[in-house]
């Protein structure tokens, strides 16, 4: 169930926002967390940070791990210019802005803090911050002079090993560091910038004296974060360059840099091991003290995507990284070359994981693995890579061919209207496409644009808006395993119908497409890794082909690929993940099921771990649905001072008699539940009961008691609507409650193919800010009914 959005006009950064009138009342705006310097810290060390934001006075400090803790030393508000909004250039809604404030907060690492990427949020009475970030190192800490040095340029010395921290304040800028090496000296380079939210596309370079380069690394890397390792050839001194690959420069284009004769892993392999089972794995890298085998101890059961840590201990303590390692239910193998071609395919017996390298100096081409594995008619099996999320540098496709290694066709595509695309090229991410022409499209129609088949989500009901199309995680989903793609603008866009493998159609002008059993890219979660759904069309033997969409291999381009039933799965996101909950009020959390994995049941919700005063309402994601609304309510004594509490959003579903739990964005830090004071505005809305039949409408008033003082207006969408049912004709302006408005009314659509049901919706009012809060309405029950149905007031069977 996607929120269907009435209206969201907030600012954004290109806008110019202004303060309100004094005589207005500022709404309740939890703190917000805009920049944080520096970066990190060293492990054992306390230091202090500057941190700018919104609201910072009271703020106590939440981190992610024991092992750090900080307190807040002064807070100061920041001068700010009033601006007001320009004729004809500022077009998006100026908003209440809270105070602008620097905090100044001293941070402690104990000696035995995990080293790494931490987490924190701040709290206030008014609620938590949004996370921000920070690096824990274990090395010395020098900071780049603020103040230029004579000779823009100069390599400034440093003793190694430490870590070097900066910024390329301006465009093309480079930083370069001296230092003194002694012949045979492994040195390692390690930025750590695109984690902590730098746009720095880092490059390294290291010269000898004399300027030589002698390596360089991360101008023809997919990573953000250069690593550069290297022998010395002789004593002497050397430079090390920090550049920027898009020569761009500004304080938000920072770098933390850990240099010196360290301890490094730079490959593992195999790249994973099987559940229970511990296993050695061969690691190697720089200085790991001779260091080849690592033993691994995986857990008993890998219940979905599962990976543990690889590291080093050596004789100059432990390595710089680690790595991770998969750790999966199947048997395991590994790839035997030659296995180049059809009739060299290696035997393998499903289900199996085979792990191996795109790598063979006995051919003169890019190696590419086949296998040869046997399955039953109407079989589904599971293809999947695991590299890039690994750290190989395989960008992998995968197809299944028949015995004599030809395609298998999975579908056939027809063509039955054409439009293009057009204001803007779309990335490979983009959740909607601007099209000419919205004619003849309705929400579910599959799209096809190049090579990349999508369905739609929501076909707006205005020219000057996006299609929105199927999308989790932030990325769109591309349907029937075909793989993300660019879009650039102009491009032809296909209403298509799918149709099975040997469809024949009579000729209407436009193309007809076929699809075979391949994959590139494997959706949200996957990057560059490949994921294949096969369902074996006859008793008998397929061939399993595997290469790097690029044509290049090498060494470092392992893989694992494994084969076994396809048995559904989800996965879940929730947002916001620190709910700020209203004394007395109620907010709702969006939680978002991925049905990618083949699992289109209904999938129960709860919630673990409250806090004292908030209470979550058990709610359902309903078979074939995407998404629920889940609403938290606080008491109207809630403590407000209390400490924000950890909790959990759990899914159970019953997946082939067994229970499935899952749990929201499991690996997500500081999900935490805190009480804010009570709500600027109260959202009311009738009929309690909206019985409504496919190809009608139906009528719904909502109201809006403003409280506090709060004057604004008030933007509203609905939220936990069905598929086939849409708010209707809202036009730009969406349900907008105006400043001298205290209700509106508006239209509910049902689709002629709407699913009969009943589930309750809600009415979100958004109290507009810097930092927006919603406000949820009691539930109102959707009654979905055929004609008959409506009519005799019966209730239809849920939908499968």
């Amino acid at each position: 169930m996607k929120p269907n959005t009435l209206l969201r006009v907030l600012g954004v950064v290109s806008l110019v926002c202004v303060s309100p009138p004094l005589s207005a009342q500022q709404p309740t705006i939890p703190p917000t967390i805009n920049s944080v310097w520096p970066k990190g810290l060293e492990r054992g060390a306390t230091a202090t940070f500057t941190v700018e934001g919104r609201n910072l006075t009271g703020a106590k400090v939440l981190f992610d791990s024991p092992g750090i803790n900080g307190k807040v030393l002064s807070v100061a508000d920041l001068p700010e210019e009033k601006r007001v909004a320009r004729p004809g250039v500022d077009f998006g809604a100026i908003v209440p802005q809270a105070t602008k404030q620097e905090a100044r907060i001293e941070v402690t690492a104990a000696k035995d803090a995990e080293p790494g990427i931490h987490w924190f949020r701040v709290q206030t009475s008014l609620g938590t911050s949004n996370m921000s970030v920070l690096d824990v190192g274990t090395l010395p800490e020098v900071y780049k002079p603020k103040a230029p040095r004579e000779g823009a340029g100069e390599a400034r010395p440093v003793e190694l090993p430490v870590t070097l921290v900066g910024a390329l304040e301006q465009p093309g800028d480079t930083d370069t560091y001296q230092f003194g090496g002694k012949a045979g000296q492994e040195m390692v380079f390690q930025v750590v910038a695109s984690e902590l939210g730098s746009r720095l596309r880092s490059v390294l370079v290291l010269r000898d004296a004399a300027g030589q380069v002698l390596a360089q690394a991360g101008y023809y890397s997919d990573e953000p974060d250069a690593v550069l390792t290297a022998k010395l050839p002789a004593d002497g001194k050397y430079t090390v360059s920090v550049g920027d690959l898009e020569k761009g420069g500004g304080m938000d284009r920072f770098y933390r840099l850990n240099a010196g004769a360290l301890p490094y892993i730079t490959g593992v392999f195999p790249l994973g091991v099987r559940a229970s089972q511990p296993a050695e794995v061969s690691v190697w890298g720089v200085n790991l003290s001779d260091v080849r085998q690592v033993k691994v101890q995986p857990p008993a059961w890998a219940d979905g995507w599962t990976t543990v840590p690889v590291e080093v201990a050596t004789n100059w303590g432990k390595s710089l990284n680690k790595v991770m390692v998969a750790v999966g239910n199947e048997p395991e193998t590994t790839e035997t070359e030659p296995n180049n071609s059809p009739a060299e395919a290696q035997a393998v017996t499903v289900p199996a994981t085979i792990n191996g390298h795109i790598s063979d100096k006995k051919t003169g081409a890019a190696d590419e693995d086949y296998f040869r594995f046997r399955a039953k008619k109407g079989q589904r099996l599971m293809v999947e890579v695991a590299a890039a999320r690994l750290g190989s540098r395989l960008d992998s496709v995968v197809e299944v061919l028949d015995a004599q290694g030809r395609d298998i066709p999975r579908a056939t595509i027809r063509c039955v209207n054409e439009t293009q695309t057009t204001l803007a090229d779309r990335d490979s991410k983009s959740m909607g496409f601007r099209l000419v022409s919205l004619a003849g499209l309705h929400d579910n129609d599959y799209l096809m644009a190049g090579d990349e088949l999508v369905q739609i989500d929501r076909v707006p009901d205005q020219p000057d808006a996006d299609v929105s199309l199927k999308s989790f995680g932030g990325q769109r989903i591309s349907m029937f395993d075909t793989s993300p793609q660019v879009h650039p603008i102009n491009q032809s866009v296909y209403k298509v119908k799918v149709e099975g493998p040997g469809a024949v159609f009579p000729p209407n002008g436009l193309p007809v497409l076929h699809l075979a059993m391949r994959n590139d890219d494997g959706g949200p979660g996957f990057r560059s890794d490949s994921r294949l759904h096969f369902t074996a069309p006859e008793d008998g033997e397929y061939v399993l082909h595997l290469r790097d969409v690029r044509g290049i291999e090498g060494a470092d381009f392992a893989y694992r690929l494994t084969v076994r039933d396809d048995t559904p799965d989800f996965t879940l996101t929730a947002m916001p993940g620190n709910p700020n909950v209203p004394r007395g009020g109620r907010i709702p959390v969006e939680i978002t099921a991925n049905r990618t994995l083949g699992y289109e049941g209904p999938i129960e919700i709860k919630v673990k771990g409250l806090p004292t005063g908030i209470t979550a309402e058990d709610t359902a994601i309903g078979a074939g649905q995407a998404s629920a609304t889940l609403i938290f309510k606080a008491a109207s004594d809630a403590p407000l001072t209390g400490t924000a509490a950890p909790f959990k959003i759990e899914g159970r579903a019953k997946i082939n008699g067994r229970e499935v739990v899952r749990v929201a964005d499991d690996s997500m830090p500081l999900r935490v539940a805190s009480v804010m004071p009570p709500p600027d505005l109260v959202v009311s809305a009738e009929p309690k009961e909206i019985a409504i039949e496919p190809g009608k409408t139906a009528t719904v008033t909502l109201h809006v008691d403003r409280k506090n003082g709060f004057a604004g207006r008030v933007p509203c969408n609905v939220r936990n609507l069905p598929p086939g049912v849409v708010v209707d004709n809202v036009g730009l302006n969406g349900v907008l409650v105006t400043e001298d408005q205290t209700s509106r009314t508006f239209t509910l659509r049902a689709e002629d193919w709407a699913w009969p049901l009943d589930q309750p919706i809600y009415v979100v009012a958004e109290v507009e800010s810097n930092s927006s809060t919603t406000h949820a309405s009691t539930p109102l029950l959707l009654k979905v009914r055929g004609k008959q149905m409506a009519s005799a007031g019966t209730t239809p069977p849920a939908k499968p």
